[in-house]
């Protein structure tokens, strides 16, 4: 169609246009978590979510990096949800730790097409366990603070349907500078993520979702990252990815009644550049309810003269949170 192609353009016009950007951690599940790195995602499927999520990066080496977040969002009315995000990225003696909220309008396209605007507020630290860079015998001035706070900011949007993804954001528009007060407050380091994808419902009980992922930092080439993935009888997820640096991975999870839904990931660094960095493990634990559910639907079951019956005006099935 018309607008799947202008999408298309768009895509690849602010993949290639990005220039500014500093390096934050990869995330092999992000076609599942968008809103961690999309401030104008929040899944139009569902009335909530919560998620919690680890990653371990390169394990062959010492000190590697560890990324953890908490995500999550709340649809109140069909046009407005509101979440929060918290995340800690450990590098060695470098923790950097962000606390944010974040705002979503969805302004519908069609009766079931919307796009969404967002916008996130909140807090990040820098810090450092010690003063450990020395020029000789002297402390490297510019290092001399062991931590660093202030405020921070992100935007993005996304247009969602049932089936298709398209988002780009700046989850961090400040840039935070650890050594340089002056430029705590720059942009000059920004960052984007794109991200596109769309779900290929073969039948109810096999699709095939397809999805890109395009990074762009500053002084680096383009990182992108290329998926695909099925959904077996609304149960079994199963797939992999392949990203520019020759870094290919492998995932596999469980989509559980009652929108519980757990996901681990294994990525190999054996065919890229950086070959002894070797493995890194990504795991993700969600709980969601489809927006078609009311939370004041009836219940399952009632109880009369002592004995239960399982009441028949019961309705509004619970669904899977994606799909």
């Amino acid at each position: 169609t018309q607008t799947m192609k202008l999408l298309l353009a768009a895509f690849l016009v602010c993949s290639c246009a990005i220039t500014h950007a500093q390096m934050r951690s990869n995330l092999a599940q992000y076609m599942l978590n968008q809103g961690v790195i999309n401030p104008g995602f929040a899944d139009i499927e569902t009335r909530y979510s919560a998620t919690i999520a680890a990653r371990k990066q390169w394990m062959t080496m010492g000190d590697t990096p560890f990324t953890g977040f908490s995500t999550g969002h709340y649809h109140f009315t069909r046009n407005h949800s509101i979440g929060g995000n918290i995340s800690s990225d450990q590098v060695k003696d470098v923790n950097v730790t962000d606390i944010s909220a974040n705002y979503v309008f969805h302004l519908w396209l069609s009766r079931k097409v919307a796009l969404g605007l967002g916008v996130k507020l909140g807090y990040q630290q820098i810090s450092m366990k010690n003063n450990f860079v020395y020029f000789g015998a002297d402390l490297d001035p510019t290092l001399s603070r062991t931590r660093k706070a202030g405020f921070n900011m992100g935007t993005g949007l996304s247009i969602q349907s049932k089936n298709f993804l398209f988002g780009i954001s700046m989850p961090y528009i400040f840039n935070n500078a650890f050594a340089n007060s002056i430029k705590q407050y720059s942009t000059t380091n920004n960052h984007v993520y794109s991200t596109i994808g769309y779900k290929c419902r073969f039948s109810d009980g096999f699709v095939f979702y397809p999805s890109v992922l395009v990074k762009a930092v500053s002084g680096a080439p383009l990182s992108m990252s290329f998926d695909g993935h099925v959904l077996v009888n609304q149960l079994f997820w199963f797939g992999g990815g392949y990203r520019s640096d020759n870094t290919v991975g492998i995932s596999a999870g469980l989509f559980l009644d009652k929108g519980l839904r757990i996901v681990y990931t294994y990525e190999s660094a054996t065919f890229s550049s950086h070959g002894r960095l070797d493995s890194s493990h990504e795991i993700s634990l969600n709980f969601a309810r489809t927006i078609y559910e009311s939370p004041f639907s009836k219940r399952l079951y009632r109880k009369r003269n002592g004995k239960m019956y399982k009441n028949p005006e019961r309705r509004n099935k619970i669904n899977h949170s994606l799909y």
